[in-house]
């Protein structure tokens, strides 16, 4: 059953046709409300997603004497270690720890587009929170807490709430909130640039022959060989899981540079290029916010054939929803084609990643599994229930 997955998208871009009539409180209301549709929805999922097992068998395994240990053994940050015994000392089973951390995650990214559509900042359709959070939902939640990638979920909300300091010229709050994101997952490293990058000097021109290049020459190959160059014999964790993504997608022979995701990125990519002045001129961000959009797109062509390293790019995935959403108010055919054609492809784009995902597209909650009286379950029948699935979709095809 995949239908639950497509309320909160659904509800939010109703209540963006809407959204003009609402007064404030009206908007604070259907917000709430919108909001807790999709922490059931989404945060609450009870066997869904692929990586809950190794947490769950790392919570029951852990305690103060071999945390650090375990921690390290597992390659696990030592902040996302700490988090997950406090809770499990408070009394929380994994599933309650696990969705209090989503939970956790989802309000302080959800918040921050609550507060940037309202503020003097806001042009277009960011204006419009509502829009900025169907984006969101159909783009990105069922990757962050479906998927529960919890460590990198909780390190991308820090991140995210560090921009407020970003382009305050606030060196240590920035610092300190990238440090503490850093202990959630080792990728929150790569926003530092951000903050010594002021401006993008290219001109237009020379942006556009970058990027063309990128996507014509840049190969598995060629990545591969760049990786082993660089890391030389390393032994890192992300150097190795680097190079057998790379490896792994050669001897898979299905690179296709010219996938529909890639090929609409790239659209988005000349879009912004050809309006680069007019998001320049409208953002409150203004020439630091269009650094983070190009790094964007930059870290998403560079990375699109390295498997779930390519998730680094949702750290600056924020400066391409607003983006997105103000490049659709600058011009009417933007409003009217550009819109439908791009909304059209983010629900499409979620339909398919949950109906080829086995651990997808059978949608379980925790808190309705409780009202059964079926979310006591041991591991090992959760492990059973999770590899049925799996199994049942080998059967059908």
């Amino acid at each position: 059953m995949i239908f639950p997955y497509f309320i909160p998208p659904v509800f939010a871009f109703l209540a963006s046709i809407f959204e003009k009539g609402f007064t404030n409180s009206i908007k604070k209301a259907v917000y709430i409300l919108l909001s807790l549709s999709a922490i059931f929805i989404y945060c609450c999922v009870y066997l869904n997603g692929s990586d809950w097992p190794a947490y769950e068998i790392f919570f029951n395994e852990i305690n103060f004497n071999n945390l650090i240990k375990e921690a390290c053994l597992r390659g696990f940050e030592i902040g996302f270690s700490f988090s997950l015994l406090f809770l499990k000392t408070l009394g929380l089973n994994f599933m309650l720890s696990l969705i209090v951390m989503k939970i956790f995650s989802f309000v302080l990214i959800s918040n921050f587009f609550y507060t940037f559509a309202q503020s003097e900042y806001a042009q277009g359709y960011a204006k419009n929170i509502f829009f900025l959070l169907f984006i969101f939902y159909t783009t990105n939640c069922m990757y962050l807490y479906v998927e529960t990638i919890i460590r990198f979920s909780i390190a991308l909300a820090i991140v995210i709430k560090s921009y407020k300091y970003l382009f305050l010229r606030k060196f240590f709050p920035f610092m300190f909130l990238l440090f503490l994101a850093f202990l959630f997952h080792r990728t929150a490293i790569i926003v530092l640039p951000l903050y010594f990058i002021k401006q993008i000097k290219l001109s237009t021109k020379w942006l556009c022959v970058l990027f063309a290049g990128i996507f014509i020459f840049l190969s598995p190959q060629s990545l591969l060989f760049f990786a082993k160059l660089i890391f030389g014999s390393s032994s890192s964790v992300f150097s190795l899981k680097l190079i057998g993504y790379l490896e792994l997608v050669i001897q898979s022979n299905e690179v296709n540079p010219f996938a529909i995701g890639n090929i609409v990125h790239l659209l988005f990519l000349i879009l912004i290029l050809v309006y680069r002045k007019q998001l320049e001129k409208h953002t409150a961000f203004n020439k630091q916010f269009f650094v983070g959009l190009i790094l964007f797109f930059f870290i998403y062509f560079t990375t699109m054939y390295m498997g779930p390293i390519g998730r680094v790019r949702l750290f600056y995935s924020i400066f391409f929803i607003i983006a997105i959403a103000e490049l659709f108010s600058i011009r009417y055919m933007l409003q009217t084609f550009a819109f439908t054609m791009s909304i059209c492809f983010w629900i499409f784009g979620m339909y398919k990643s949950i109906d080829e995902n086995y651990c997808f597209k059978y949608y379980t909650n925790y808190l309705t599994a409780t009202l059964e009286k079926k979310s006591d379950l041991s591991l090992y029948d959760k492990l059973m229930i999770y590899y049925g699935w799996e199994q049942s979709e080998v059967f059908n095809k």
